[in-house]
């Protein structure tokens, strides 16, 4: 209970500055934030979830009807006295069947350079194309066609752009924010002293007919303003997005209603910093490493030094782990036409789904006039996940002979978390001339592919011997998912043999005499028993005819 007191004396305070005309520039911003507070259930009414919901303009990307995006100075494309305002605005969140209600205010006085006119309209959430390319970006694409007066003045205008949306549970959103129109281009009033000096003159119209209604118009004041030069049809201007202050903006306005001299009409522009560049401690950032990233800021500005401010880095996202102690670093000042330097130091997961990753940057600082003013930018980082491929020894018969021709085997085993594109082999040694490449193939993250490749066998050209052992090396390339192309080599060893060797059929010969012999032998015992069986029966018959005979 005591969260939800806090969060609604907040709200209030926030409504109450908003409201408040001294505080009204304070509560335009170029992004917009509505924060609701939400009990998850009944039983847990003390812990408390806060859902964000956050629109704000691209200024990164170039949208139809856009010459260039926000962030390298858009400027809006005028034709026959018309301003065509083109606002990307991009949502962090969900909004009720997506779309929001978008209304402009032009402001109010006299010199200002727009017809006042109603312009609201609904706008409904699309994929709209950028950068002159296919890519396609989600975004609230606000368009409006200001019709300008035929007298302007040069100064810088602020108009406002009011929100009305609801989030996904009907809850409603209203936001406003501030764009300046810078106008260069000044149309004076053109001279007709013959219609309007005399009709706006009525006192003379009473007075005998001289020729005091005549001279008087025509002295020179009127004259002299459409002589310093002829009206150009196309109003050269540029739109700047403020920041919460708004400082600037508001000044401009004022002077440019007034009507005073020239000296209040020349506008002034804030200190713009910029995203320059960005620059990893490694050349190549794969899943798993450690980096740091120095982010390179850069003052715009020629004249005016940036004071107090602060960088935010957004949104790591679920694959970027963030290791430095805190994501906001404090620059105390950064001078006219120079640049700093913040570094932030990140962990990439092995997880890592090899791409682009992009993070968002956030500057808020103070101008020369302490007016507060915000930019942003983002970098992008190629993430690659490294590659892990193992070979299996070559499969190749250890003895091979001359004029035969064999088959060479390669299995590849992808270990990693990324496809291999294009694996193949080259085998080179003396004495064998394969038929080609040994081409595998691509292999997905987790699998094995194998290949083979025909090689004729020759006899060596190297070293006094045609025939003997023979060294070789094999060659494997691969490539990742950016195309780059790696290299690993191997070993192997075979004999080679005169095509006269005849190894086998000489083993076989060998055998079939063994079982001749075996059958020599066994015949031989065979008949050596039968002889000594009919030498002992002729024995025991001899015996027994001499035993008759003694008889």
């Amino acid at each position: 209970m005591k969260i939800l007191k806090k969060v609604g004396v907040l709200a209030c305070m926030v409504g109450m500055l908003a409201e408040s005309p001294a505080m009204n520039v304070w509560a335009v911003s170029e992004t917009m934030v509505m924060t609701r507070v939400l009990s998850e259930s009944p039983e847990t009414m003390n812990q408390m979830a806060v859902e964000t919901i956050e629109l704000k303009i691209d200024s990164e990307n170039c949208y139809t009807g856009m010459n260039q995006p926000y962030s390298e100075g858009y400027t809006p494309k005028v034709e026959n006295d018309t301003a065509s305002l083109v606002v990307p605005v991009v949502c962090q969140g969900r909004l009720r069947n997506d779309t929001l209600k978008v209304s402009l205010n032009l402001g109010d006085g006299t010199g200002l350079p727009f017809i006042s006119e109603k312009y609201e309209k609904d706008i409904e959430l699309s994929q709209e194309k950028v950068n002159g390319s296919q890519e396609t970006i989600s975004c609230y694409l606000v368009t409006f066609d200001l019709k300008l007066k035929d007298e302007r003045k040069n100064g810088e205008y602020p108009v406002i752009l009011s929100i009305h949306a609801e989030d996904i549970d009907g809850k409603p959103l209203h936001k406003e924010f501030s764009v300046n129109v810078v106008i260069t281009d000044e149309k004076p009033a053109s001279s007709e002293p013959s219609t309007d000096e005399p009709v706006t003159d009525e006192p003379s119209t009473m007075e005998p007919s001289t020729d005091a209604p005549v001279t008087e118009p025509s002295t020179g004041e009127p004259s002299t303003e459409p002589s310093t030069g002829t009206p150009k049809d196309d109003l050269t201007g540029a739109v700047d997005v403020t920041g919460p202050s708004g400082g600037d903006s508001g000044g401009a306005s004022s002077g440019a209603s007034s009507g005073g001299g020239t000296a209040s009409e020349t506008p002034t522009f804030a200190p713009k910093m910029i995203v320059q560049s960005c620059k990893s401690s490694k050349d190549e950032i794969q899943a798993g490493d450690e980096m740091t990233l120095d982010i390179t800021l850069f003052n715009t500005s020629s004249t005016e030094t940036v004071r107090n401010m602060t960088v935010t880095i957004g949104d790591e996202g679920e694959y970027l782990n963030l290791l430095s102690p805190t994501d906001t670093i404090y620059v105390e000042s950064v001078s006219a036409g120079q640049t700093c330097v913040v570094s932030y130091k990140y962990k990439i997961l092995s997880s890592a789904v090899p791409g682009a990753y992009g993070l968002s940057v956030s500057m808020d600082y103070a101008d020369s006039k302490g007016a507060s003013q915000s930019a942003s930018g983002k970098i992008r980082m190629m993430v690659a996940q490294p590659v892990k491929l193992e070979f299996d020894p070559l499969v190749l018969d250890s003895e091979v002979q001359v004029g035969d021709v064999v088959n060479a085997q390669i299995q590849a085993m992808n270990l990693g978390r990324s496809k291999v594109h294009n694996v193949r082999a080259v085998i080179e040694a003396d004495g064998l001339a394969p038929e080609g490449t040994l081409f595998i193939g691509d292999i997905e993250a987790g699998k094995t592919a194998t290949g083979s490749v025909k090689i004729s066998v020759t006899s060596l050209s190297k070293g006094s011997s045609l025939y003997g052992e023979t060294k070789g090396t094999v060659t494997y390339y691969y490539e990742d998912e950016n195309g780059k192309e790696y290299e690993k080599t191997g070993d192997f060893i075979t004999n080679i043999k005169t095509p006269f060797s005849n190894t086998t059929k000489e083993e076989s010969d060998d055998t079939g005499q063994w079982w001749i012999i075996m059958a020599v032998v066994v015949g031989i015992l065979f008949f050596l028993i039968i002889g000594m069986i009919l030498r002992g029966i002729r024995r025991r018959n001899r015996q027994n005819e001499v035993e008759e005979k003694a008889e």
